[in-house]
This record gives structure tokens, C-alpha cells and sequence, in this order.
């Protein structure tokens, strides 16, 4: 399955995505999204971060892990991560492999005044829209996951639809990619979506070919303040972390643990 998991994943999603267009016609959708408030600025959320910020991600069920199965209390914890210092929230909306749902995320608002990010596998602009009718404030969009003509398009309408697109890479050729589509801020995943191994290396050799005026965020395999900590690209703005804040029994106090041991960088 690890092989194959993103193409997988890329062929479920576009017949997701060919039924929510038969639900909810793109007329109609168009219109929810015209009456929908402002967004939050998750850019400008990332931006401000004194060294290392953290991105608290909601999630209830990871790929290839089906033992982690973590009762989420949802204003409990959203709240942890308000009062532990996040700067910003992730929530991942994909059902069939993370048991998220777009609803999800006005939940999650109702909640907090921090902006959040919808992470899930776009392949359509439909989806885009999708989001801002959901009130994300940013969206996720996986450069690997989309053709090389369509990743500018989705970033260009993230953009003008008042979100802010963030592209996520885990490769070389995909930064690239990522750049010259115009991407201000960047994910570099260390797991392979293809493999979903995780390489932590990854981050620190990516964010070099990353200019200093884009904002990079890190993410996967950080579980410790430590790991944090240990990062020594200083182009890395956030760190998203999301199955060790679930799990620990007390996530605020380990997220300001993590905050403070990259402050002292």
C-alpha cells in the first residue's frame, strides 16, 4: 500500500470530488462563498514568529497506523493549542484516510480566533473554492499531487479567493515547482507521501534552495521539543506538529515546551 499510497489517494480524491460537484453544484457553491466572512491572514500569522512558531494540527486517524485511534475532545483541545501558544491551527478535512470532514474546520473557528489551514489532497480547483466556502483561512496544496500547469492555477486562485496557499514538497524538483508557480510559503514535508517513510533530513536540505523572503514551515516525524530545537535551517518559520500534540496527555504544556526551546535558539 506505501508504494502506491499517494496515486492511491490522487484517484479516490478526483471521484470525491466528481460527486461533492453533482451534491453541490459549482453555481451553488459560488454563492455560499459570496457570502462568506473575511478570512483570518495566515500569512501574516506565520510571519509573525519570533524564531520557530508552531502550527497545531487536528487530526483523527493517520495512514498505516491504525492502532492510533485518539479520543479528541475538539474545544479541549483547539483551546490547549490557543492557550499553548500556537500560531496558527492545520485541520485535516481527508475522511477516508485521516476520519476528518470539511465541516470540520467552522467548527474548529467557532472555537479559536487563530486562523486555520484546511490540509487535505487537492486536485481540483473546485475544491479551492470548496474551501473558502468552508471558511479555511489557508489551504494546502501537495505540488506532487497536482500537473505542473494546474499547481500555479491553484495558487493563484488560493490567493485570489483571499487565502493563502500553502505548498507542500518533499523533493527537490518540487520546490522548484513550488517557486515558480509563486508560492510564498512553503511546507517541506520529511515524510514521502509515496513511501510514507520519514527522512528528517529533509527539511534542512530543502529549505536551503528556499529563498529568504518565502516562509517555510517543517513537518512530520517531530515529537519531541528537542527535534524542534534541533533544526538549524533559520529559513524554517513554523513547525506543524499534529500526532504527538494529540496524543500527549497534556498538549498545552508541551507545546509551550516545544516554543521554548526554540525561542532559546
Amino acid at each position: 500500500m506505501a508504494k502506491s499510497f499517494l496515486r492511491q489517494v490522487i484517484k479516490q480524491k478526483q471521484a470525491e470530488v466528481e460527486k461533492a460537484k453533482k451534491t453541490m453544484p459549482f453555481e451553488k457553491l459560488l454563492q455560499i462563498v459570496l457570502t462568506r466572512p473575511p478570512v483570518r491572514n495566515y500569512r501574516e500569522a506565520i510571519f509573525n514568529a519570533q524564531r520557530i512558531g508552531v502550527i497545531a494540527e487536528i487530526k483523527k486517524k493517520v495512514p498505516g497506523t491504525p492502532s492510533w485511534k485518539p479520543r479528541i475532545q475538539l474545544e479541549k483541545l483547539v483551546k490547549a493549542y490557543e492557550n499553548g501558544g500556537a500560531l496558527g491551527l492545520s485541520v485535516v478535512t481527508d475522511a477516508r484516510h485521516f476520519g476528518g470532514k470539511l465541516s470540520l474546520i467552522e467548527e474548529v473557528k467557532r472555537i479559536t480566533h487563530l486562523p486555520v489551514l484546511r490540509k487535505d489532497f487537492i486536485v481540483d480547483p473546485y475544491q479551492i473554492y470548496e474551501s473558502r466556502a468552508a471558511q479555511a483561512d489557508a489551504v494546502l496544496i501537495l505540488a506532487e499531487a497536482v500537473p505542473n500547469k494546474q499547481l500555479p492555477r491553484l495558487v493563484q486562485l488560493t490567493t485570489g479567493l483571499g487565502m493563502t496557499p500553502v505548498v507542500e514538497v518533499h523533493a527537490a524538483p518540487d520546490v522548484k515547482r513550488a517557486l515558480r508557480a509563486g508560492a510564498d510559503v512553503i511546507l517541506i514535508n520529511n515524510r514521502d507521501m509515496n513511501s510514507l517513510k520519514v527522512n528528517m533530513q529533509t527539511v534542512d536540505r530543502l529549505a536551503k534552495m528556499v529563498p529568504r523572503d518565502n516562509l517555510v514551515i517543517a513537518a512530520s516525524g517531530y515529537q519531541a521539543a528537542g527535534e524542534v530545537a534541533a533544526i538549524t535551517s533559520n529559513r524554517v518559520r513554523c513547525v506543524l506538529i499534529g500526532r504527538s500534540l494529540i496524543s500527549h496527555k497534556k498538549p498545552e504544556q508541551f507545546l509551550q515546551e516545544i516554543i521554548s526551546d526554540a525561542e532559546k535558539l
